[in-house]
């Protein structure tokens, strides 16, 4: 029996402690987990000791006399913590208690991958950045709305499903949770003030209030932060009904336009603000996006409806809070540093939110873009900012269904923008929230987890632990990949879901974007406000000869053209050895997925997404050498380019490679809501006459 000591009134502690119980029976040995308190007087000698101690205190040893005491390692920095073994026990210290409880996780999990704690090596280990988050859309008073936000609003209101995720969330090191609505406050809190702008009686109210306060102290209890952050001017339904009919609420009106602020409305918001913080000692933040529905305002005018309603209400406020501040998409950057310099006395401290490359951070490792451009937002951390430290907002609007793993994407863009300026990183996004999975056949024997996030857990796992540690070795992913499909298949997994999917970056280079809807990459679709619009949606052929590159590396197929034709070295990486990196990813999945047994039916449901991402590298492949011969063709009539060009479109190449794609894809996902689509449901079907219409708009040499 070994014997575990922790500080069971700590639980964080409880919960690490658990993980390592269940690791150790792994291991075929039993553990018993005790108190300091009764372990002092059992006589018991521990094997394990788990302790929070300041720099300079002792930690005891397993004796217990504290004469035989040890110091804490002096590198080890909150969040951190050291893994030492003394006279045959194994200590974790750590200097907070998420140190302590990451610490515990790390020692479970090198036992399992070791399979004795001798085997563990001695390590300090401290978190690369202070701020690892998910972002969580909330479907109530929600930026966007549509069926994919509505279906969620069950799922988000269980408190049994934020149970798990926050568990999911701490395994995997994320330590700040950020709810995302246009005006939070209605389901919050009844404003003194202003009474009638809360629509529901003190009975809904206070069944409210229990699920927030449940759900900031179930977080607190895995050491993440918690952060509510809104959109501005937005005022309730009820109070436009009852204070001002021409406000803009969060439920009649669409989130972009010009403002409209009155001193009462001021006043609310203000009040709403100073109530949430004292009503809600455990909530840790707020925020604000600056932008949407003030149009027509000059950005001296926004910051200062900032600073009047946001930062004097937190001013008023009975503690002082945690503040994130979005980066305005109309750039100048000294109105706002100007401002967080002077709220930083009132708040704890000041993240500032940038958009990492606008809605699709999945295009490239490099900084390119910001929301509204990128001239001048250099600003924000040129000179390096004191008050403040950046936070990028890694956005997802390029891959709902099928899942994606790609560690050495995750490392290099850590290694390219882990500035010192820099706090942390966000991930999620905008029009996806991962709770009740609709896209999967529900009856299908695939199935066998609750929420859309525990299909994804890879994901969260690769990029929750690489920002925690950007050393954590990839045989980590792979083991848990064994231990889910009890099989040592983890490697050939892992190997197989990084070269498919690149897939999304590549598409995302070559093709510019700007905002949400702009890219889709699995579905290969780009749109606007315009939505499904017949079709138009999906990336033609048309559309790859007209678009240009969103990285510069990157030569579009137009600039390659006009370069063959010119004689013209193209500098950059050409449509054509795209198509061949392409080719060849896909065929190195497709071989990995070859060489593994069949396995159970959520390896095959696993494996089948690998397989749909490599016939989309496939098929993207043959639509660029397709678009470039005939490119080549319609500026000089070159009838043998016109031949290849129709040789890539058809079968065997990309029609033959979509339709393996809809094969693929029925075996386990049916036709679900999709934002960028409005009210047409997603499928690969769906574009299924578009791939032909390639193929027309080639014979009939458009």
């Amino acid at each position: 029996m070994i014997t575990i000591v922790y500080s069971n009134a700590s639980p964080m502690q409880q919960f690490a402690v658990a993980k390592l119980q269940e690791s150790i029976r792994l291991s075929g040995e039993e553990a018993e987990a005790i108190g300091y308190e009764e372990w002092q007087t059992s006589g018991k000698k521990a094997q394990i000791i788990i302790t929070v101690v300041e720099q300079e205190q002792a930690a005891p040893l397993a004796g217990g006399n504290s004469r035989l005491a040890m110091t804490i390692d002096a590198a080890v920095l909150p969040d951190g913590f050291e893994i030492r073994r003394a006279e045959g026990v194994t200590y974790v210290l750590a200097v907070n208690e998420a140190g302590a409880m990451y610490g515990v996780l790390e020692l479970a999990e090198r036992l399992e991958l070791s399979g004795e704690f001798e085997k563990v090596a001695e390590e300090v280990i401290n978190a690369r950045f202070s701020f690892r988050a998910v972002k969580f859309n909330l479907p109530w008073s929600s930026y966007r709305k549509n069926d994919c936000f509505r279906l969620q609003t069950d799922t988000v209101r269980d408190l049994s499903f934020w149970a798990k995720f926050l568990d999911m969330m701490a395994v995997n090191r994320y330590n700040v949770l950020t709810f995302w609505n246009l005006h939070p406050f209605t389901s919050m809190i009844r404003p003194v003030n202003f009474p009638l702008a809360c629509p529901l009686t003190d009975e809904e109210l206070q069944e409210w209030r229990h699920y927030w306060t449940t759900l900031f102290r179930m977080a607190k209890e895995r050491g993440i932060a918690t952060y509510m952050i809104g959109w501005n001017i937005f005022v309730s339904e009820a109070f436009r009904e009852h204070y001002d009919p021409k406000a803009i609420s969060d439920e009649t009106f669409y989130h972009y336009g010009d403002s409209y602020s009155t001193e009462q409305i001021k006043q609310y918001t203000r009040e709403c603000v100073t109530q949430l913080i004292n009503e809600y000692p455990d909530l840790t933040g707020i925020g604000t996006s600056l932008g949407e529905r003030m149009n027509d305002m000059m950005p001296e005018e926004r910051q200062s409806w900032i600073n009047d309603v946001y930062f004097e209400g937190m001013r008023q406020a009975d503690r002082r809070i945690k503040f994130i501040h979005r980066a305005p998409f109309s750039v100048d950057p000294s109105v706002t540093r100007q401002a967080i310099e002077a709220i930083s006395a009132a708040a704890e401290e000041v993240w500032l939110e940038v958009k990492f490359n606008w809605s699709h951070a999945y295009s490239s490792e490099k900084l390119l873009l910001t929301h509204g451009g990128s001239n001048g937002m250099e600003g924000y951390w040129n000179p390096e900012p004191t008050h403040y430290g950046i936070t990028w907002m890694i956005r997802n609007e390029d891959f709902f269904t099928l899942r994606w793993a790609q560690p050495a994407f995750i490392r290099k863009h850590i290694a390219e923008n882990g500035q010192s300026y820099v706090g942390g990183y966000y991930i999620g996004s905008e029009c996806m929230i991962p709770a009740l999975d609709y896209s999967h056949k529900q009856d299908s024997e695939h199935k066998n987890w609750d929420y859309l996030f525990e299909k994804n857990w890879l994901y969260y796992m690769l990029w929750g632990r690489i920002l925690y540690h950007p050393g954590v070795a990839d045989k980590v992913f792979e083991h848990a990949l064994n231990k889910r499909h009890r099989s040592a298949i983890g490697k050939s997994l892992l190997a197989a879901y990084s070269s498919v999917c690149k897939m999304p970056m590549a598409l995302a280079s070559l093709y510019s974007f700007t905002w949400d809807f702009t890219l889709y990459a699995e579905g290969f679709m780009s749109t606007d406000e315009a939505e499904f619009d017949e079709g138009a949606s999906f990336i033609s052929l048309q559309d790859l000869l007209e678009r240009g590159s969103f990285n510069p590396e990157y030569v579009s197929v137009a600039n390659f053209t006009a370069n063959q034709l010119a004689g013209v070295h193209s500098s950059g990486i050409t449509p054509l050895e795209l198509a061949s990196t392409l080719e060849k990813d896909a065929s190195a999945g497709l071989d990995l997925l070859a060489g593994m047994p069949s396995g159970t039916p959520e390896l095959c449901c696993e494996k089948a997404d690998i397989e749909a991402w490599a016939f989309l590298n496939l098929y993207f492949a043959a639509k660029l050498r397709a678009a470039t011969a005939y490119s080549i063709y319609r500026h000089n009539g070159d009838e043998e380019q016109f031949q290849i060009a129709l040789k890539y479109i058809q079968a065997p190449y990309a029609a033959a490679y979509w339709e393996r794609i809809v094969d693929i894809t029925e075996s386990h996902y049916t036709a679900h809501p999709l934002m960028h689509l409005g009210k047409t449901l997603f499928s690969w079907r769906l574009y299924l006459p578009f791939v032909q219409a390639d193929i027309k708009h080639i014979l009939e040499r458009q």
